[in-house]
């Protein structure tokens, strides 16, 4: 039974208008109305003070909605991609931090690859950006700062690269 059927049969049964229901629920007459035609479905919160005013489990409430099973399901809470990006990266470098200074690992063997993995995975990362999107999403601010932060990620590896590579191709012709 969908869950506006449910309401009403419960209202119905409590012999309370929807304008009473409405009251009680801090919320206007037209939100019962449209959720027991079925044209919106309430908020989990909302479920939660029906079930509880009407003195109904939840299972016996929503049961055999699918509609309103799969909302609450998209209502859960979930990290953005760029809150995944920010949040597990930090992470990252606290443990990598940790296992470098408490093995002994020196600051110049990290220099050595890791400057290297970065650049790789930065150029995976933007290859996998959909563009058309994103450049949708800047604005001014945005360009800016990544102008400076793309300086400054490529300045330090250009620096330290191209000297690496040009002392190594040296090297490789002078047999």
């Amino acid at each position: 039974m969908r869950i506006g059927d449910q309401l009403q049969k419960q209202r119905k049964l409590h012999d309370m208008s929807q304008n009473e229901l409405a009251d009680k629920l801090h919320i206007s007459r037209q939100s019962i109305s449209k959720w027991e035609n079925g044209a919106t479905l309430p908020s989990f919160s909302n479920v939660l003070a029906i079930s509880d005013l009407f003195n109904v489990s939840l299972d016996e409430l929503i049961r055999g909605d699918e509609e309103l099973m799969n909302k609450f399901e998209d209502d859960k809470i979930r990290l953005s991609k760029t809150e995944t990006i920010f949040i597990i990266g930090s992470l990252a470098v606290l443990v990598g931090l940790i296992v470098i200074y408490s093995n002994g690992i020196s600051i110049a063997s990290v220099d050595d690859w890791l400057p290297d993995i970065g650049f790789i995975s930065f150029l995976c990362f933007v290859s996998n950006i959909k563009w058309d999107i994103f450049n949708k999403s800047l604005n001014k601010k945005a360009v800016v700062f990544g102008i400076i932060l793309l300086v400054a990620v490529l300045v330090p590896y250009i620096m330290h690269g191209v000297p690496s590579l040009l002392e190594g191709l040296r090297k490789g012709t002078s047999y």
